[in-house]
């Protein structure tokens, strides 16, 4: 089995052609997804009818697998937490209810699992109910990003640490610290990661954002904040993004040390549902 290729975003993200991942994949074809990952950042797979085995028996040779660590959204398979609307009994979620709030949380930039410690490595997203508009996903390039800064802020930030807090994501949302269990705070402290990370496949630079990102260590919060924010503008500009538009059955692979992304706004009622799962690294960063 070999990977057909095609690059279809600017700088990054290629669809992979007439592949079905429900056939046995071996360990030269998972070599050849963590290749293209490392050059592409995004793969999408198109039209695979994956059942929740087929999806989990892939995702585990990628690694090792994450999900359903906070209790207010996790559903009943340990790996796997449904991005939507609707629960596994196909009934719609409250507006404005825990689980709402933090859905909604997912249209800021963010980096799946920058909030852990060891992180997510990788993040698989497949869609299992769409409705006939579906809301596209949007991608940003932190590699390009990186290396379009001048010199002179990639001098100045290249070392900083930042803190990076599940509250405080949610915080930017309307949600408090008391919408959630003390389970879920007690296994998802705040964490500290670099600011710019370096990628063990190429040794190639990134910045490495999220809307977890809380504060610069050392810094003043504010004046930390402020630099976050005007990052994570200058690394979203059009320039670095890619829109993907979902169809039925889609299966989007991306690696979280060089890329973001966000959800964008979905109102309708009619059910919609994508299955996402984390890879996580094996250790900390």
């Amino acid at each position: 089995m070999s990977l057909e290729l095609r690059k279809i975003g600017r700088s990054f993200v290629a669809e992979v052609a007439k592949v079905d991942l429900r056939d046995r994949c071996d360990s030269q074809f998972i070599e050849m997804i963590e290749k293209a990952l490392t050059t592409y950042g995004v793969l999408v797979f198109r039209r695979q009818r994956l059942d929740d085995d087929q999806l989990l028996s892939f995702i585990q040779q990628l690694g090792p697998p994450i999900g359903g660590r906070v209790k207010e959204i996790a559903g009943r398979h340990p790996h796997f937490v449904d991005v939507g609307n609707v629960d596994e009994n196909g009934q719609m979620y409250a507006r404005h209810g825990a689980r709402d709030l933090y859905m909604r949380a997912n249209q800021l930039w963010h980096t799946d699992g920058s909030q852990a410690q060891p992180p997510i490595r990788l993040t698989i997203l497949h869609a299992r109910l769409l409705p006939s508009v579906p809301p596209p996903t949007e991608y940003a390039d932190m590699r390009a990003a990186w290396e379009a800064l001048p010199c002179s802020a990639q001098n100045e930030i290249s070392t900083l640490m930042v803190e990076h807090s599940i509250l405080w994501s949610r915080q930017q949302i309307g949600m408090k610290p008391s919408d959630f269990s003390e389970q879920t705070r007690a296994m998802l402290p705040p964490v500290v990661h670099p600011l710019v990370r370096t990628h063990p496949g190429n040794d190639r630079k990134s910045l490495y954002l999220s809307s977890h990102a809380s504060h610069v260590i050392g810094w003043p919060v504010d004046k930390g904040r402020a630099l976050l924010r005007k990052l994570t503008s200058f690394a979203t500009q059009p320039q670095f993004v890619h829109v993907h538009e979902w169809l039925d059955h889609d299966l989007v692979v991306w690696d979280d040390r060089w890329t973001m992304h966000r959800s964008t706004p979905y109102s309708s009622h009619h059910p919609r549902r994508l299955r996402w799962c984390g890879v996580r690294e094996l250790n900390p960063v």
